[in-house]
């Protein structure tokens, strides 16, 4: 179980549901754009390629290009499209935004179970597979990726690779790229099965600077002079547009020709003197202050500039610039092309020296106040508002969690100075549980030992809403206590002596003090806790609390021999899965799914539960967990017979358990399931069938032969004759020396 919290839903500005919308929108193509048919004609879809890539540094016109094969691809086929932002590095985020641009296109598309509820670990193994699985049904349809090199190292990238793999030959992936893409394309390469436009592809032809001075722009140069430029910017479209805006307003235009340099370091040069000051005071303003910001839209550059009027300023310079681009279907957000913006802020830096700062807090202001939480905490981080930085990120990481965003609260942590981190308590334990929930325990184990160092854990109540630094940490300890169950009890103990019933946080302590009872043998008062756990976790609509209390509970029924009740715990707690999108990512659900299955003789399709569980639980990585589906697993192999298939399963689960710390329940079982091992090859003991197993499971309750003869719809000689067989291949000669036997093997 690797979520906290509850669900909620985030909006303001373009924020919807946790989505920028805004970067769902190819950018509309102009006027002034130049057709690019040899280009266009590049992009056409073929069944042989698996990728299409258009890489080349800023300014070369990619985007432009992709625009302009967007809107006429689209009329023939579905075609997705996602601006990529340094964001997409929690590859939840990032995964969010492609499904729900193809939804968009494709509005069928069902995948399961959600990023937000797999997380950045079953990306990969979970949303993926059933993405391309729907992919195949859905047939044609292409999805574009625009400034794919913000993309750093890790899941978000390696997931792209992987679907360049497995995608069918229906879908078409377009990835546009500032860099290389740091992907594996060797063998896509060597197949043929790579379509690829460069940075020299991508320069002006003469013709096509022709079109842009001559008919765009409508600056009516001789063909030389083009060719001039066309020399000296060596075709670059952003040098020639910068030359063209600069043309404009300049006398001795064949001089002009011949003194324009068209590398970066010149355009900056005659940026201030040639372009920015043909605009009038309020839009130059505008353009400079507006610059720090990746997206703005009127209200927003408003607040920034501390005026008025911005949204009719923006209207009016979109009309002629082709380097502010719209980003939504109503012309109400927009960015300013990278190598525009990137000019911008330099000469922002030159005529207002130290200004960027206040201007960012004032952008922290406004994305706080209209609910978007990750722009806002970026502003206030580059504004060097640490404080008011940490305060939000104190507010806000459980909800960030709950929609499987560890990687976001992770990345800002770590842009932030060490010394804020170092003096901020409450930072440091969000630190401590969602580098926990993660599975990176030393980076938890390090957070946890500075704030013990600081001495005093009471502090009061905290922002996320614990009562108190000490009771975070006991929930915590008892929550993921990575095979230390004896900390695990102390931890939820004293958590739940602190916190009590009111307390948001109180089902995930029910649960974790359960879950480390179940663990250490003590059933009945596990069982109490789990089931205090139940009821508020539906009210609160924490959904994954529920199902791991549900799936506990029915462990626990099973322990103690109450088969109908560990039936119904299981059903309940499959049924919450169900309706939540859990099914692929709780290992627990699986755990109690496959014992309730072999309790009742069903041991194929026990096997199966507990094989996909353990699928879920190596992507949780929490030993305790794998070690447990190990060995039901185990004993489930055993009884069907399979006893060298039973001996790499063994194995696993004892390397697991040595690891942990305090493993409880845990070496007994592995202990027990060894020793049944070594019998049943010692003595080649029979193997009980499905039905003599349900029985003996029942034999371990309270309910007489009678009765279970009643349970199981079976007459009374019928529930005799399986004892009496089950006393045979056992070696016993009585009830409770059966049961001892079975224990033995590890068979109840």
């Amino acid at each position: 179980m690797n979520q906290v919290g509850g669900d909620q839903e985030r909006a303001g500005g373009p924020l919807k549901s946790g989505l920028l919308l805004t970067k769902l929108y190819a950018p509309a193509p102009r006027e002034q754009m130049v057709a690019r048919d040899r280009l266009l004609e590049r992009l056409r879809p073929r069944a042989d390629a698996k990728l299409t890539l258009v890489a080349a540094p800023a300014g070369c016109g990619k985007t432009t290009l992709l625009a302009a094969w967007y809107e006429d691809e689209a009329r023939r086929r579905p075609v997705a499209w996602v601006t990529v932002d340094d964001g997409d590095n929690d590859a939840v985020v990032f995964w969010c935004h492609i499904l729900e641009a193809l939804r968009r296109v494709r509005p069928e598309l069902a995948v399961s179970p959600r990023p937000q509820v797999a997380g950045s670990a079953g990306i990969v193994s979970a949303v993926l597979p059933s993405l391309v699985n729907e992919l195949v049904e859905l047939g044609d349809v292409a999805l574009v990726l625009d400034d794919f090199q913000s993309l750093a190292p890790g899941v978000s990238r390696d997931s792209v690779a992987w679907l360049v793999d497995h995608g069918p030959p229906t879908f078409q992936l377009v990835l546009a790229t500032r860099t290389e893409p740091a992907i594996a394309l060797g063998a896509v390469r060597a197949h043929g099965e790579l379509v690829e436009i460069r940075a020299d592809e991508l320069k002006f032809t003469v013709d096509e600077a022709a079109a842009l001075l001559n008919g765009a722009l409508e600056l009516g140069l001789t063909r030389d002079e083009i060719g001039a430029l066309v020399d000296r910017t060596e075709g670059w479209p952003a040098g020639l547009y910068l030359a063209g805006l600069s043309l404009g307003g300049v006398r001795d235009r064949r001089s002009f020709v011949n003194t324009f340099g068209g590398s970066s370091r010149q355009v900056v040069d005659f940026l201030a003197a040639e372009v920015l000051d043909a605009h009038d005071p309020s839009t130059l303003d505008l353009m400079l202050r507006s610059s720090i910001l990746e997206r703005f839209c009127g209200s927003l550059c408003d607040a920034v500039l501390e005026q008025d009027g911005s949204e009719e300023l923006l209207e009016a310079l979109a009309e002629g610039n082709l380097f502010l681009i719209p980003l939504d279907e109503h012309g109400r957000w927009y960015r300013f092309h990278r190598v525009f913006a990137q000019l911008l802020q330099v000469e922002l830096e030159h005529r207002h020296p130290g200004l960027v700062a206040t201007l960012h807090r004032r952008a922290f202001a406004w994305h706080r106040d209209n609910g978007s939480v990750d722009a806002a905490i970026g502003h206030a981080i580059q504004a060097r508002a640490y404080d008011e930085a940490g305060q939000l990120i104190a507010s806000v990481w459980i909800d960030y969690l709950q929609a499987g965003r560890h990687v976001t609260v992770l990345a800002w942590l770590k842009r932030l100075p060490d010394y804020v981190l170092r003096e901020n308590a409450e930072l440091l334990v969000v630190q401590a549980w969602v580098s926990s929930l993660a599975g990176k325990r030393d980076a938890a184990a390090s957070a946890i030992a500075v704030l013990e160092r600081r001495g005093s854990l009471d502090d009061g109540p905290l922002s996320d809403g614990f009562s108190s630094l000490e009771a975070s940490l006991a929930a915590l300890r008892a929550t993921i206590n990575w095979g230390d169950v004896g900390a695990g009890i102390d931890g939820g103990r004293r958590a739940a002596q602190l916190e009590g019933p009111s307390s948001r946080w109180w089902p995930l302590i029910c649960y974790a003090l359960g879950g480390c009872l179940y663990f250490s043998g003590e059933f009945d008062e596990a069982d109490r806790w789990l089931k205090q756990a139940m009821a508020p976790a539906l009210a609160l609509g924490q959904w994954r609390i529920a199902v791991v209390a549900f799936a506990r509970a029915s462990l626990i029924a099973g322990a103690l021999g109450r088969v109908v009740e560990q039936d119904l715990f299981a059903c309940e707690a499959l049924q919450v899965a169900q309706d939540h999108d859990l099914e692929e990512v709780e290992g627990e659900l699986y755990a109690a799914l496959g014992a309730s299955l072999a309790a009742r003789g069903e041991l194929e399709d026990a096997l199966s539960a507990l094989e996909q569980g353990i699928v879920v639980g190596r992507v949780e990585a929490f030993p305790r967990a794998i070690a447990e589906l190990r060995l039901e697993q185990a004993a489930v192999l055993q009884a069907m017979g399979r006893h060298e298939a039973a001996v790499s399963v063994i194995n696993e689960a004892r390397a697991v358990v040595g690891a942990c710390p305090d493993p409880r329940m845990l070496a007994e079982r592995l202990a027990g399931v060894e020793r049944s091992q070594q019998a049943q090859r010692r003595n080649g003991e029979e193997t009980l069938s499905r039905r003599e197993l349900v029985v003996l499971r029942m034999l371990g309750g309270p309910l007489s032969q009678r009765d279970i003869g009643r349970e199981l719809y079976l007459s009374l000689n019928t529930i005799r004759s399986h004892t009496k067989s089950i006393y045979r291949k056992l070696g016993a000669s009585s009830r409770a020396e059966a049961l001892e036997r079975a224990h033995e093997r590890s068979l109840i």
